[in-house]
This record gives structure tokens, sequence and C-alpha cells, in this order.
């Protein structure tokens, strides 16, 4: 070989070893990336169980549901059972079920083989509103009386509160609940996609949910059990005081398909189910940030479980049911970390403190909007809060409204989300937050604390909150809201 053709001969295998070297490296860098991003991952995809599984403690009704899921995810059926106790003080001769959402839907969800204390017996329906149930029981004063039925639900394809889309399911409110004694008589409100279920007396709830291992499934209780045989998997869940049963399905679909995230945020078993694992992961770190800002300001998160479900739910802002929150993971950041805190502040104002959401929804809006206002604060601090305000909140309530459209309207004068976003959460928000200027911080979060506590076992009310600002504050500010809530 010539002089030439040896240093060409060593340049190319010079280059040769280069090259592999640069693979190598390049193969290395993106192990050590994989690695990360699986270790992160790692602390957020095992599935964890809580370790709370005391029995119940009576003082509320008891329900316990077996459900069973279809591959698809159209259909969920089983069976419930009712524990209830006559809380009227009132002799009955019939107890009342709400159907909501499936109500608004002919037939989507269908209750039968009715026994009441272990007889035969069969529902009535409230003739003007469907989703009204009676179940005949002569139910004395003070008297618990056992209800058992199998229920077969079909899923639709709409948007709101219960859905099926492509690989998704939502249902918050989908099974049948007790309703609610208010005043000498059964709180039968009808169905409205803004107010959302209400009419529903406090419960507590064991779930057993069957489901095809091909399906991930999230919840708003705690789930205390997990066994898998046969291609299925059982899931067990808990829930106190809880005004439905909610929960959310996604079918896996490939390697990188739907994934369920789960992270314990200051003693919070947070779970995260969305269209894919960078989705979730963002779900979570949103849960996260607003968990602990809430906690910064004096509102921590009261529950032992909280879900976080990506879904399209038609609203713009998601969706809060008891435990579960939902929204569609599509805004930015910033964006989605204020709207996962006020439907966390609305398991509070809402849930927590259930509020008559078709008579005075700000009872419910304007609080968690306010409290999401004090965690931004509590976050970004003073200027950040201050521009804040002035842009989105303060300008609100210069606006023209429609004539009558006040902060203290009823949920049927609104004629839509946007301009309800537009009265009770920013208009609704700056009412509130005139107090937390006046009494500052901490007198007015300890009246929201108060106000809370003192609903805990009955309807939230207008009248309560005045209680709860009068003493924590020294000031009566009933005039004041007065004004504001009708001007």
């Amino acid at each position: 070989m010539s002089g030439i053709g040896k240093q060409k001969s060593k340049r190319n295998g010079r280059a040769a070893r280069g090259a592999r070297r640069a693979l190598a490296l390049c193969a290395a860098a993106l192990l050590a990336l994989f690695a990360a991003l699986f270790a992160c991952d790692a602390r957020d995809a095992r599935v964890r169980l809580s370790n709370d599984a005391q029995p119940f403690s009576g003082a509320r009704d008891a329900v316990y549901v077996t459900a069973r899921v279809e591959e698809d995810l159209r259909r969920v059926t089983g069976e419930q059972r009712m524990t209830l106790t006559n809380r009227t003080g009132q002799d009955q001769a019939r107890v009342a079920l709400r159907l909501f959402p499936n109500a608004v839907d002919e037939d989507s969800l269908v209750l039968s083989r009715l026994t009441v204390n272990g007889e035969a017996a069969s529902f009535e329906r409230e003739p003007d509103d469907k989703s009204v149930l009676y179940a005949p029981c002569a139910w004395a004063a003070g008297e618990t009386a056992e209800l058992s039925f199998h229920f077969a639900l079909t899923i639709p394809r709409v948007g709101s509160w219960c859905a099926r889309g492509d690989g998704e399911a939502l249902c918050v409110g989908a099974l049948a609940a007790p309703a609610l004694w208010q005043d000498g008589a059964w709180r039968l409100d009808a169905w409205d996609a803004l107010a959302g279920p209400l009419g529903v007396g406090r419960f507590d709830y064991e779930m057993t949910l069957d489901a095809p291992q091909s399906v991930l499934a999230a919840f708003g209780g705690a789930p205390v059990g997990l066994e898998k045989t046969d291609g299925r998997a059982v899931w067990t869940v808990r829930g106190e005081g809880a005004l439905d049963i909610p929960f959310a399905l996604r079918l896996r679909e490939g390697l990188f398909g739907a994934a369920l995230r789960q992270r314990e945020v200051s003693g919070v078993l947070v779970t995260a189910l969305a269209a894919d694992a960078g989705t979730a992961r963002r779900l979570l770190d949103a849960a996260e940030t607003a968990l602990e800002s809430l906690d910064a300001i004096g509102l921590p998160y009261d529950g032992k479980a909280l879900c976080v479900a990506q879904a399209e739910t038609g609203f713009a802002r998601g969706l809060a049911g008891s435990g579960l929150i939902a929204v569609d993971g599509a805004a930015d950041g910033e964006t989605l970390v204020r709207d996962v805190t006020r439907l966390i502040a609305r398991q509070r104002f809402g849930v927590a403190a259930q509020n008559d959401s078709w008579l005075e929804p700000w009872l419910g809006l304007s609080l968690a909007s306010s409290a999401e206002l004090l965690a931004y604060r509590a976050r970004k601090g003073e200027a950040a809060y201050e521009a804040r305000y002035m842009e989105e909140i303060e300008i609100a309530s210069r606006l023209t409204r429609p004539a009558g459209v006040t902060v203290g309207a009823a949920t049927e004068r609104f004629s839509g989300e946007a301009e309800m976003t537009q009265v009770l959460c920013e208009q609704g928000a700056a009412m509130l937050l005139g107090i937390e200027r006046a009494v500052g911080e901490e007198a007015f979060v300890r009246a929201l604390t108060l106000y809370c506590a003192r609903s805990a076992n009955a309807p939230a009310s207008r009248a309560g909150l005045e209680a709860a600002l009068r003493e924590a504050t020294g000031s009566d500010w009933g005039g004041y809201l007065q004004d504001e809530l009708t001007f």
C-alpha cells in the first residue's frame, strides 16, 4: 500500500472510531435521559392505596356499590345498597332518590329489582321530574331502612357531568343518591347543567369497580384495595361526606397512550388520569402547587384523596365533584394551576360546605374564586396579585351587566357559563376581597373556615357566612353583602 493509501486508511479508521464514540455518547445521553424520565415517572406512576379503611361512623347514610365496566366504556352495571336512617323527625311512607345527571337522558340510568328491608318493591317516579324516584317504605322517625337495587348505566356521548368520548369516560353524579330532606320536605330541584347536581343528602360510600385491565380508573374517593386476575382489575374505593360517587375511566392505548400517575402531597393522595404521561405529570404538578398554595393561606384540602382527570367536560374552567375535578388539560402552566386551584377550592365551597347552587350559586363560585386569588398572592407576591386584580377582577365590577343579572342572582338568570364566570367568579371575587382588604387575610380566612365548619352537616347559607364574618372580624357585613349582591 502506498504512503498516501496508508494515511487515508488511518484517517478513515480514526473517523470510524470517532463516529462510534459519538454514537456511544449519544446512546448514553439518550439512556440517561430515559432513565431520568423514568425515575421522575416512577415517583408518580406506582399505584398507591390509602391505608384508611376504618368502619363508617354511622353519623351519615351509607351507600355500597358493586359495579362492572364493559371493555368499550359504554356501560357500567351493578348493584347499589343504601342504609338510610330517617332523620326527618317524622314518620315517612317513602324515601326519595335523586338521579343526576342521567335523568336528562332518557333511560341512560335504569334501576330495577328493588328490595326494601329484604322485601321486593317497585319504584315510583315523580310525574313531572324524571330525576326523582321514590321507594315505598314504612319508615318511622329514627328508624334505619335498607334499599337494594340493580342499576344499568349507559354513559351518553355528550359533554359535561357524565360523558363518554373516544377512549375516555367521566362519571360525576352518575349514580343514584339519597335526596336531601330540608325544611320539612324532600329537596326536588329540577336538574340544571350550570347548577349541577343538588338536592342530595351527604353520605359515606364504598364502591368496588371491576374493570378490564385495559382500562385505567381513577376515583373521587380513596382507593383502599386493588386485585388483578383473569385480565380484570377490581378496585375498592371509599369516600366520606360525599354528594356523589365520581370516577373517570380511560382505555390504555399503546406504550405512549393513556396514563395514570399518583403522588402524595401533604398527606393527600393525588391521582391524575390523562391521555398521556406528560399531561398526567402536568396535572399532578398543578395539583401539588394548588394544594400547597391553598395550605399557605390557611385553607388546606380537607379530604384524604383527590383525583384530577383530563376530560372534555363542556365547561371552560372544568368541573368539580366529590373528591374529583376534571379539566381539559390543554391550558398553559399558569392557567392550569389557576383552574386546578379554583376547582380544588370548590371542593371546600360547594362540597364540604354544600351551598344551594340553584338559588345561591355565588356561595360556591365566588368564594372559590376569592380563595384562588389569595392562593395566587401567596405564590406570586403582592405586586403580581395587584396587577392581576386590576387587569382581570376590578374591571369586571365596572362592566355593564344585563339587567337583573347580579352576583346574588339565581342560576336560572344566567345565559351560560361565560356570564356566570364574569359575574360570579370575577365580580363576586371582587366583592369578597373588598372585605379581605378591609379586615386582612387572617381574619377573612378565619371567617371562611368557621363558615365551612358550621356547614358540615347542613346546607350552607348567606346567613351562615354573615355570622362567620361577624364573629371573625367583629363587624357586621350584612349591609355590604346586600348592596353588592343586588347591584
